[in-house]
């Protein structure tokens, strides 16, 4: 088991991402507070979404393509943005480990958006929603995803 080497926490949600550093092995737990991202105006670009087809004898609705709803086609926008810095940080060497921890949807959303040298460093993921939890929790939290490992 490596010991050295920085592992970053990420904590987010599709409206919300923390980020958090471990810079030893099974030692104290900080937040990167100069890193935390919040879904804004950048987020809100015109939507692809296709209209929908309404049935003239009927109450049917029809979508005519793609079904993804405005709001989740913002929090996965987000979510690639959360993804991009994620990919930039590992750029610089900020660090040598990743684990991500999302709901389901968001968790499935970076993890297709991680590029394959930033997915190498991904040590375990964690499915649950821990955006609001502290340093100390989320310590915990990462011990658990090591045991699972």
């Amino acid at each position: 088991m490596e010991l050295t080497g920085t592992t970053w926490i990420v904590a987010a949600d599709g409206a919300e991402a923390r980020f958090f550093a471990e810079p030893m092995r099974a030692g104290p737990v900080h937040e990167l507070t100069d890193s935390r991202m919040r879904a804004g105006h950048e987020d809100h670009a015109p939507s692809h979404q296709h209209g929908t087809v309404h049935e003239r004898g009927g109450v049917g609705r029809h979508g005519a393509g793609d079904e993804t709803s405005p709001k989740q086609e913002t929090e996965d926008r987000f979510l690639r943005r959360v993804a991009d810095r994620l990919a930039k940080a590992a750029q610089h060497g900020d660090y040598e480990r990743l684990v991500v921890m999302a709901p389901p949807h968001a968790l499935g959303v970076l993890r297709q958006a991680l590029p394959p040298a930033v997915a190498a460093k991904l040590e375990g993921s964690d499915p649950h929603e821990r955006v609001k939890e502290t340093a100390d929790d989320i310590r915990r939290h990462l011990h658990d995803v090591r045991a699972r490992a």
